[in-house]
């Protein structure tokens, strides 16, 4: 026999396909398991479950047209034996039976987490437990049943390893490949064949859309989380900056007078030494007065991008991962399982059908991969503006997952006085020049620390760097009491809503209270 153009263009989109998502889950997988936070969530030991499966799925389906039992005639590629054949079909048998539960499983956690607002730990409890459970003894179950009874052979098609019986295609056309053989039993196929490649696929996808529906129903439509903020907000921020600019400048000193009047008041004379002391006071008022407005200006383009505070965004985060997931789930195994329906039916599918299934049912690792780290991708690319999706990608991968941090500077500005005392360090000293009216100015050095030749600073902290010469604004790292949008987006991998819902139901309380 000979293999026909579609057999091969099959084949080589299974193989490329496979290979290419094996290599993303192993990535996923890697980032998950070593890098911050390891397995410490219920989210990421799901996403690493899924991803196990997936490497699973992924390298049975790129390696089974090598694996196949060179004996049997569909199988023009092949270079193995039985023994090879029962490993591709095992792993295969895992992957596309376990992916699909745990896909089914992540859109269960996001209905607890989203709608009942379970805590990590009873969710571990009361619902990751006895689901692992299930699914690990639904697998070992049918799988050793398999072994032993040796299932585990060429499909019809000689392109992976199945549950089948003996010689392959004999079901189908007994006069060309002959009559099955009793061991293994066709009806016991035949059952495990329904239970994992029609049921199983069919009843998750079926659980994962109605979940999906349902939740966006009550979150998106009752809770309109996405709804943006009506502009009276914004308009409260604008005249708050307006008036603090405002009643600072009726306080300074006309503009003429400090560039003008500068040089001639540095003079050595008692009167020019006063005039010198108030420009600088001015100076340092006109900095603080930029500091507290850049916190205005923050506030209120958190307001804009995320509906006022960051527990909401972080809903509206988990609620577009959410829905991505699914579509991941829906795009991958859809194909399949239309095309095990048709089969039971006893139809062909058609040929467009057939290619989309093999391209799109080994891929579901790239889509997982860059749904997974779109949060920290997109916070890289609010960090640091210009920078394409690509490149973003490729940045936040390169960094084990993790979105990149970046130091800003907002004002670069000469000090307002000449510096001939030593870079204040945290904890060691607290030095406040006699130039500066408390009153007028925050004392930053409270807040600042110096690392070898830079600093690093708190959120709302501004600082002046000694060795650069320039003053700095940074933004603030992500963590669990994260009130910045970015922040609260950029740790959506590791913290999930538990800290951010204790701080909101504090708030609450607090104001239940008359606080």
């Amino acid at each position: 026999m000979v293999a026909s153009q579609v057999w091969i263009k099959s084949v080589a989109l299974q193989v490329s396909s496979g290979a290419v998502s094996f290599i993303c889950s192993s990535t996923l997988a890697y980032m998950i398991k070593f890098k911050r936070n390891g397995l410490q969530t219920p989210y990421r030991r799901l996403i690493f479950a899924i991803s196990v499966a997936d490497m699973m799925q992924s390298i049975s389906l790129a390696l089974g047209p090598y694996l196949n039992n060179s004996m049997e005639a569909q199988a023009f590629w092949a270079i193995g034996n039985k023994h090879t054949c029962r490993l591709d079909g095992l792993l295969l048998a895992l992957g596309s039976t376990a992916s699909p539960m745990y896909s089914s499983f992540l859109t269960i956690y996001y209905y607890c987490k989203l709608y009942k607002k379970m805590h990590n730990q009873s969710f571990a409890q009361k619902v990751e437990i006895w689901i692992n459970v299930f699914i690990l003894i639904f697998l070992v179950t049918t799988n050793t049943y398999a072994l032993g009874t040796n299932s585990f052979n060429t499909s019809r098609g000689g392109q992976f390893c199945v549950y089948a019986v003996t010689p392959s295609g004999c079901r189908q056309q007994p006069d060309l490949y002959g009559e099955c053989k009793s061991s293994p039993d066709p009806n016991a196929i035949a059952i495990l064949n329904l239970l994992t490649s029609v049921f199983i696929p069919v009843a998750c996808l079926m659980v994962s859309v109605v979940l999906l529906s349902f939740l966006l129903w009550k979150i998106v439509l009752n809770e309109k989380i996405f709804t943006t903020r009506s502009t009276s907000a914004r308009n409260e921020i604008a005249n708050d900056v307006q008036n603090e600019e405002q009643s600072e400048q009726e306080k300074d000193l006309p503009k003429e007078s400090i560039t003008t009047n500068i040089k001639s008041e540095e003079t050595a004379s008692p009167r020019g030494e006063s005039t010198a002391k108030r420009l600088s006071n001015v100076k340092i008022r006109g900095i603080a007065r930029f500091i507290k407005n850049q916190r205005l200006r923050i506030r209120g383009s958190i307001i804009d991008n995320s509906n006022e505070t960051a527990p909401n965004a972080y809903r509206q985060e988990m609620t577009v991962q959410l829905i991505l997931y699914c579509c991941s789930f829906l795009l991958s195994f859809l194909p399949f399982a239309i095309i095990q329906v048709m089969m039971l039916m006893k139809t062909f599918p058609t040929l467009p059908l057939y290619y989309a299934m093999k391209t799109l049912f080994p891929l579901q690792g790239l889509f997982n991969i860059i749904i997974f780290i779109r949060p920290a991708v997109r916070v890289t690319r609010m960090r640091r503006p210009g920078i394409s999706w690509i490149k973003a990608y490729y940045l936040v991968i390169k960094n084990g997952g993790e979105s990149l941090q970046e130091r800003s500077p907002v004002l670069p500005v000469l000090p307002p006085i000449p510096i001939d005392y030593p870079s204040v360090q945290f904890g060691v000293e607290n030095y406040v020049s006699p130039w500066i009216n408390s009153e007028d100015v925050e004392d930053i050095s409270k807040k600042c620390r110096y690392v070898g030749s830079s600093m690093e600073l708190s959120m709302d902290n501004a600082a002046f760097n000694h060795c650069s010469q320039d003053w700095y604004y940074v933004k603030g790292s992500e963590g669990e009491n994260a009130d910045n949008v970015e922040d609260a987006i950029a740790g959506i991998h590791h913290n999930d809503l538990d800290a951010i819902d204790e701080q909101q139901e504090g708030n609450e309380e607090a104001e239940d209270e008359g606080w």
